[in-house]
């Protein structure tokens, strides 16, 4: 039985053809968990009057498909930093098990950008996370932060080689000892660069590294730009402009509504081109998965 509070329309677990691709019914277990967990977030934020909207693939569902990309397999949002603050410091109190707000600071080893809401008496595992140090392996959906980018383009350039630096500082920082333990073979720059991260973790600590990291991110927010982006995460090289997240506005999403921001057509087109309504199948970022919408991660892991 999926440990999940919705109720699902009849059928919604059945194996389905979408768009000429089969989506199979495990995978329709995967996204019902994953429909629970937006529409928990959802409620919280409604709860505090936060404000944040579909992105990504997720945005792009609601709009060409009105759920989810029949071959994708999770749920991106996104809020701008003061919104973000806020949920943090409710997040902890708001979602009690099996949901878990995973961040850095309640989970140090996540290093991706973002955070995460999970359930944690489910199982999903992808190809990375053996040597992911990170504890709570639940299916999640992933939430994204926009900061201000400085207008001038020179500086952009430079802020983008700053955070490729420290993005693999914090890779190797995380991932260094089991890359290292694993046998794979590693060029001489990425041994050294790799126990220079790891003298910095011990320096500092997972949560230290971090914290400077996201110091780095959010030190133009203060300064009146018209340009925003996700800097913390791979998605910071995609700029945005502030009036795109003026307003919200309703979109339908598997049945539920969920809020997309006023400049859904050009976020779509910067991200995915002036024909982003025509299908184009693209691999998930997140395969190969082991999941389980059953069955606690725990439980899993001693399964396995």
């Amino acid at each position: 039985m999926l440990p999940i509070k919705i109720e699902l329309p009849d059928g919604f677990l059945e194996e389905e053809v979408r768009c000429g691709y089969t989506v199979s019914a495990e995978m329709k277990k995967l996204w019902a968990v994953e429909l629970d967990l937006l529409v928990e977030f959802d409620r919280v934020c409604k709860k505090h009057g936060l404000t944040y909207f579909a992105d990504g693939g997720t945005l792009l569902g609601t709009i060409r498909h009105k759920g989810f990309i029949p071959w994708d397999d999770d749920v991106d949002l996104v809020m701008t930093r003061s919104e973000y603050e806020k949920l943090v410091k409710i997040a902890d109190k708001e979602f009690q098990h099996p949901y878990f707000f995973q961040t850095t600071e309640s989970d140090p080893g996540l290093v991706m950008g973002g955070s995460r809401l999970r359930n944690s008496d489910t199982t999903l595992i992808s190809d990375f996370d053996n040597r992911r140090p990170y504890e709570n392996k639940g299916i999640f959906i992933d939430l994204y932060v926009l900061d201000n980018v400085p207008d001038d383009g020179r500086k952009i350039s430079a802020i983008r080689k700053t955070l490729k630096v420290y993005w693999r500082i914090l890779r190797y920082a995380a991932y260094y000892e089991s890359y290292f333990h694993s046998g794979r073979k590693m060029a001489f720059k990425e041994k050294l660069l790799g126990k220079f991260s790891l003298g910095l973790k011990h320096l500092w600590g997972m949560k230290g590294l971090c914290r400077r990291y996201e110091s780095y991110c959010t030190q133009w927010n203060s300064t009146d730009t018209d340009l925003i982006a996700s800097l913390k995460s791979n998605r910071g090289y995609v700029l945005l402009r502030k009036e795109w997240y003026s307003e919200t506005r309703p979109a339908a999403f598997e049945g539920i509504e969920i809020p997309i921001p006023n400049g859904y057509k050009e976020f779509l087109t910067e991200m995915y081109g002036d024909d982003y309504m025509v299908m184009k199948r693209q691999p998930s970022t997140h395969r190969p998965l082991k999941f389980n919408a059953e069955v606690p991660y725990r439980e899993y892991k001693k399964e396995t």
